[in-house]
This record gives structure tokens, sequence and C-alpha cells, in this order.
């Protein structure tokens, strides 16, 4: 699923996705051509993860630009 946010002419897009390498998720971040890619063992983790950025973001100032996608 992708997420993409704005703030003040900046956007930020943000996917979790099955990890290919190995079992698990991953979370990728995506902003200014800069990518952080963060792994998760389970969903349960991956989701409380989701929840504490999407959290943090908002806060920050972040608007969502389009609502999850799949």
């Amino acid at each position: 699923m992708m997420w993409l946010f704005h703030r003040c002419g900046e956007y930020l897009s943000c996917e979790v996705r099955t990890c290919l390498e190995n079992a698990g998720f991953e979370l990728l971040i995506a902003q200014s051509g800069r990518i952080q890619r963060e792994w998760y063992p389970d969903e349960g983790e991956i989701e409380q993860r989701w929840d504490r950025l999407n959290r943090e973001l908002r806060r920050e100032g972040w608007g969502e630009l389009y609502g999850a996608t799949k």
C-alpha cells in the first residue's frame, strides 16, 4: 500500500510492502530523492510502526495527498 503526503510544496511517499529478500515487510519512506528503508518481521509490527509514523507526519504538518492505494 502507498500513501502520498504534502507540506508547503514538499512531497513524501510511504509504501508498505512484502519484503522480497526475506520473510517480513518493508516500509519505504521517500522524500527529496532519498529513500529510507525499514524491515519488520511480521504484520503486527509494521502496522504499529505505520500508525506511529502516520501520527508523527500529521503532527509535523503533513497532509495526505491521496489515500492508500494497492
